[in-house]
């Protein structure tokens, strides 16, 4: 009887199908026993249901006789070991010994077919019926040596597995397909199924008499070929051309194979000898057979099994293993019976995997507004932009306990051409030419959402041919010794090893250690699109927005849809160029008109814009701009003293390009104008103060006039003593310097400077020098006065016989002068700043620094100095180039801005492997910390501060990191890294997008701000789980107040393991700025999601972006539930060290 597929799919549970029940369904199993018919219960369904489900269609029980598992030990492995969801057994359709225990059969042999009646199928019902399976799919499939072939997996799929017509349905297939003696089957179905079809089961084409036999009577059911390049014993070797003939006869059901091979622990990998990662030959290979299945645009799909018939047992066997161990298919399935996971294999939705390398995984492609996914096809024109989406996971480790990481994922491509007609010399070609690697995809091309997932995204080239897209991934690098090349894997080797458990033991390494994973592909079918529609449909859409009020330069796209160019040409390219740039902002509104024409092949079509760009009257359309150096090649700053010749040259910039400027002098108090050459240097030499006054006319009549002022004095001061050059003293009198007087044309920077001192206790003569220097750098001579201490007398009050008072000494003060400061001997600069100005200072052979205007809050005196060697803190095990230097202000307060200083260093000896970084010291921690900075030739490093201090560069080793090259985080990971707040990995790497736990988040926070335990006790309700290395530093946090825990019915939790989200960062950042002094900005946390920021954390993420240390994402969301990366944590700490001043 042959078996209809039926409209609707029945939600039945038989002994060989376990369906799973919706959830109004209280009962756990429904049983269709042999000889009843299925009831009619309607799916609930619905056309958009469905979920991942993991399975496999290739297992042996004893009732294979080279098998040596029980049905039930197969069972548990799949369902309650390894978590499938469905399981189609296949023993081999031969003679059965055994039953499902191994137990040999008291009557002797019987078909396979009829131990699936007898035996799998009793004993499933008897399982279930313990509450065994629950909510699984079990199908009783079998495994047929087709004839003159090797292997293949067969399903008669029905609307009712299990059924009695099912069962014999297989019974009827081994009688008319294989070589079973007639005497094992009933007469009666012997004399009905000759009379219908004639028993064939010896040549090729028997073997496609069977599939178009089962195409004919059960259309729905599955033909799988098994480990499709191995050739055991007479059989002959699959080649492209039969695999094409099998998927003629019947797309539906010759619809994949096994290139996922089972049998993984044999010494052949799989059983074939060549396989590369466990694959067979003809999916591995890029550009081979599979590739040149899909090239014809075939829905033929990859699977993976595990061929099991038994693990090793008592040092002897090896087979492979247990059914979801190693490898597993997660195929979409939209229902609850076999029927439905079939068809789900059957849709192309489904992947392979060996060593649960991932769990997860979605794979989609856009184009043309529509999207598709694996075993789909996506429709779009030529032309038109494709991007694809990859979302995968990994589990925390797979079943051999070790910790799974994907290395790359390969986007592979081909085209797509059309089936190859049977005779002609492509049916037997095995290769497609256009298969590459089109993209390989790192941990640098994916980020990881909210879920877990990795992310990729991708814009694939604008469509132009058919072609087909499918990936590939593996934990192994792009160049393993003996695994890969290129990315390309290898020839597995074969284990020769004797002894039989160390060879499993080498096996088994060495397939965790060489893990893959294969989806199947998406089809892209690409319509031709003709010039004219091409250049119709751009017409269209092409737009350029409000071009009412203009201000800022336009985007021209210069590419249309279906590869139409666009070419612009603007009205009035004097103040909007061709390409959409604005040369000059008018100062009244203005008009113009873009003109596009838009062309592909001989279609050419015009579209016009009409743009008016906004007026704006506080533009300054000319500018005057000035050089005034020093003799020595010093910047010098209009108005200030100087003792050196000043050259001074000036240009003009104009707003409007192409306007003629005249420029012009004028020296004299009379403001007598002469034409003036822009950029000729005018020279000031003589003492006086010069008044320039430059001016300039524009051709459009715009005006500008820039004042300058030379002041040159090369007259020293002079210095008066007050009183006499020479004094004397007697012993123990008081002594006060009388001072001096001292004159200059321009005045003296600061007071003058008195060294030397006098012992009024000390007979001596002593020396004080007087010493001045004016404004403008002349140093006074030297003026010394000289202090003669004489020794002093004894006398008394008494008498010359002794009576009476005897001698007293009085004590006598020492006098001090005025100013005994020690004369310096180290170079030292200091530098008058104008707060709305800024100021640049040198020191020769030492540095510069540059104070930008608005860095300090009011005019300042700033000092730049060598610190004497005998001052310089001490520097412990680093390696100075480069003299020790002072940043100091004569007033207190911090910068608002950033500084900029340059100090020369000594190249010679910066070592190999190393490089030179400017460090600063820290006064309170009393050690020099980490900054910095950017090398230039000729040994000069240059760096931006955020606070006056002392600095020096030092000798720094800086750790090999190889994935950081390319990396957004690079300029913030440089500092946390030399500051040893972060560190790499033993492989070289920093892995900037892994995330950070909490425990590492307060670790690196403490490590930056320099904290350090009281040696309080902090106690969380889960301290025990705080890592050793971290108990410290989480102590430090507690007790600054940068983290608190979580209260949980009257306990502190910490959760030092977990994952550390944005919301988190932000408290632990904020707690922080709190209890110090820091930066504020203007910016405000307008996010777009700033109602999924938690209430809790509100105040401090907007404490944190007014800091300037949090910011959100290019489409403006903060994400606060999203896990922080490495990267990330780098980011904010570099931010908050520079708010706090650091």
């Amino acid at each position: 009887m042959i078996l209809k597929k039926s409209k609707i799919r029945v939600f039945l549970t038989s002994s060989l199908a376990v369906l799973l029940l919706a959830p109004n369904f209280s009962l756990q199993t429904v049983y269709g026993a042999s000889g009843e018919s299925a009831p009619d219960i309607t799916s609930t369904a619905s056309e958009h249901s469905g979920k991942w489900m993991t399975g496999e269609y290739h297992a042996h029980t004893f009732e294979s006789n080279d098998a040596q598992e029980s049905l039930k030990s197969v069972l548990d492995a799949a369902f309650e070991q390894n978590g499938f969801d469905w399981m189609a057994l296949a023993d081999h359709l031969r003679v059965s010994d055994r039953d499902d225990e191994g137990v040999n059969l008291p009557g002797g042999s019987i078909p396979m077919s009829q131990g699936i009646v007898d035996y799998q199928n009793e004993k499933i019902k008897k399982l279930q019926a313990e509450g065994k399976y629950a909510g699984k799919i079990i199908f009783s499939g079998f495994e047929w040596d087709m004839p003159q072939y090797d292997h293949a997996a067969v399903g008669i799929v029905t609307d009712h597995p299990g059924s009695a017509e099912a069962l014999k349905a297989i019974n009827q297939f081994e009688y008319l397909f294989t070589n079973r003696d007639v005497s094992m089957f009933d007469p009666a179905d012997v004399a009905e199924w000759s009379a219908a079809d004639t028993r064939t089961f010896s040549t090729k084409e028997d073997t496609r008499t069977a599939m178009k036999w089962l195409s004919s009577h059960y259309p729905d059911s599955y033909v799988l070929i098994n480990h499709p390049s191995r050739k055991n014993g007479t059989s002959s070797e699959l080649k492209v051309e039969d695999i094409r003939d099998f998927n003629n006869i019947d797309p539906n059901l010759v619809f994949g194979f096994e290139g996922m091979l089972g049998n993984q622990m044999a010494s052949d990998r799989g059983e074939t000898p060549e396989t590369y990662g466990g694959t067979d030959v003809k999916v591995a290979q890029l550009g081979g057979m599979w590739d040149a299945l899909l090239g014809e645009g075939r829905r033929f799909w990859n699977f993976a099994n595990s061929d099991f018939h038994f693990k090793t047992k008592n040092n002897q066997f090896s087979s492979g293993y247990w059914p979801g161990e190693y490898s597993k298919n997660y195929t979409w399935v939209d229902g609850s019976d076999i029927n439905a996971v079939v068809d789900g294999m059957r849709s192309g939705k489904s992947f392979s995997v060996f060593g649960d390398l991932i769990n997860a995984l979605e794979f989609n492609m856009s184009g043309d507004g529509q999207e598709e996914e694996m075993g789909g096809e996506l429709d779009v024109k030529q032309g038109d932009d494709l991007e694809l989406t990859i979302r995968f996971k990994s589990p925390q480790q797979n079943n051999n306990g070790d910790a799974v990481k994907v290395d790359h994922v390969d986007l592979i491509s081909g085209e797509v051409h059309g089936k190859v007609d049977p005779g002609t010399p492509d049916y037997t070609k095995a290769t497609n030419d256009t298969t590459k690697v089109l993209k390989r995809f790192t941990s640098e091309d994916w980020t990881t959402d909210s879920e877990g997932y990795n992310v990729i995204k991708y814009k694939v080239e604008a469509a132009d041919k058919d072609r087909y897209f499918r990936l590939r991934g593996t934990n192994l690098g792009t160049d393993v010794a003996g695994e890969t090349v290129s990315g390309e894997p290898q020839i597995d080797p074969k284990n020769n090893t004797v002894d039989n458990l160390t060879r499993f033991e080498e096996i088994n390494a060495r397939n965790y250690s060489d893990m893959w994973f294969y989806s199947n592909p998406i089809f892209v079918d690409v319509e031709s699109y003709s010039d004219q529609q091409a250049v119709n449909d751009t017409m269209t859409a092409l737009d350029l927005g409000d071009t009412s009020a203009v201000t800022s330069d336009l985007t021209l796209p210069t590419e249309g849809k279906h590869g139409t160019s666009i070419v612009w040409k603007s009205s009035n390219p004097v103040l909007m160029t061709n390409e959409g740039k604005i040369i000059y902002q008018p100062k009244k509104d203005t008009k113009l008109t873009l003109t596009a024409t838009i062309q592909r092949g001989l279609a050419t079509e015009t579209k016009t814009f009409e743009v008016t760009l906004s007026g704006d009257d506080s533009i300054t359309p000319l500018a005057l701009h000035s050089t005034l150096k020093t003799e020595n090649g010093q910047a010098y700053l209009s108005g200030n003293w100087t003792n050196q010749s000043v050259s001074v040259s000036v240009y003009a910039s104009v707003y409007i390009p192409g306007s003629d400027v005249s420029i012009q002098l004028a020296t004299d108090v009379n403001g007598n104008f002469l034409p003036y050459e822009s950029g000729k240097v005018v020279e000031i030499s003589e003492e006086g103060q010069h008044q320039l006054q430059f001016k300039a006319t524009d051709s459009l009549e715009n005006k500008t006039t820039l004042p300058l002022a030379v002041n040159i004095d090369r007259t020293a001061p002079v210095i008066t003593l007050k009183g006499d050059s020479r004094l004397s003293l007697t012993q123990g009198d008081d002594f006060k310097d009388p001072g001096a007087d001292v004159t200059d044309k321009v005045g003296i920077a600061g007071s003058i400077l008195v060294t030397g001192t006098v012992d009024v206790q000390t007979p001596g003569t002593y020396t004080l020098k007087y010493n001045a220097t004016d404004l403008a750098g002349n140093a006074a001579t030297e003026i010394v006065r000289t202090v003669v201490v004489t020794a002093g007398t004894s006398s008394g009050g008494g008498n010359n016989n002794g009576g009476g008072n005897g001698p007293v000494a009085t004590p006598a003060p020492t006098a001090t002068p005025s100013t005994t400061e020690k004369p310096s001997t180290t170079p030292r600069v200091e530098l008058e700043v104008k707060a709305q100005q800024g100021g640049t200072g040198t020191l020769k052979d030492v540095g510069s620094f540059t104070i930008p205007a608005g860095a300090l809050s009011g005019n300042s005196e700033i000092a730049f100095s060598v610190i004497a060697a005998d001052e310089t803190p001490v520097m412990g095990a680093l390696q100075a180039v480069s003299a020790a230097v002072e940043l100091s202000s004569d007033k207190a307060g911090m910068l608002n801005k950033p500084l900029e200083l340059s100090l020369n260093y000594d190249a010679a000896k910066i070592t190999s492997g190393h490089k030179a970084a400017i460090y600063y010291y820290n006064e309170q921690l009393k050690k020099w910390i980490y900054v910095g900075g950017q090398s230039q030739t000729g040994g000069t490093i240059t760096a931006s501060l955020n606070q006056l201090a002392k600095y020096a560069v030092f000798n720094y080793q800086a750790p090999s990191i190889t994935d950081l090259n390319t990396h957004w985080s690079t300029a913030f990971t440089d500092r946390l890294i030399g500051m040893g707040v972060m560190k790499g990995y033993e492989d070289h790497t920093f892995r900037p997008n892994e995330d950070v736990t909490r425990t590492q988040f307060a670790s690196m926070i403490v490590r930056a701000l320099g904290l350090q335990s009281t040696g309080s006790t902090v106690k969380f309700a889960d301290q025990s789980a705080i890592p050793a290395w971290a108990a410290d530093d989480v102590a430090a946090a507690v007790n600054a107040g940068i983290l608190r825990g979580y209260d949980v019915n009257g306990k502190m939790f910490f959760e030092p393991s977990e994952k550390i989200t944005r919301a988190e960062m932000s408290v632990m950042l904020a707690n922080t700025l709190k209890a110090n002094a820091h930066k504020q900005t203007d910016k405000e946390g307008d996010f777009a999601d700033l109602t999924s920021i938690p209430q809790w954390a509100q105040a401090s993420v907007k404490a944190g972006v007014e800091a300037g240390i949090l910011g959100g994402f290019e489409d403006n969301t903060f994400r606060p539930e999203n896990n922080a990366t490495r990267a990330e944590a780098a980011t904010t700490l570099y931010k908050l060290l520079e708010a706090l001043y650091l």
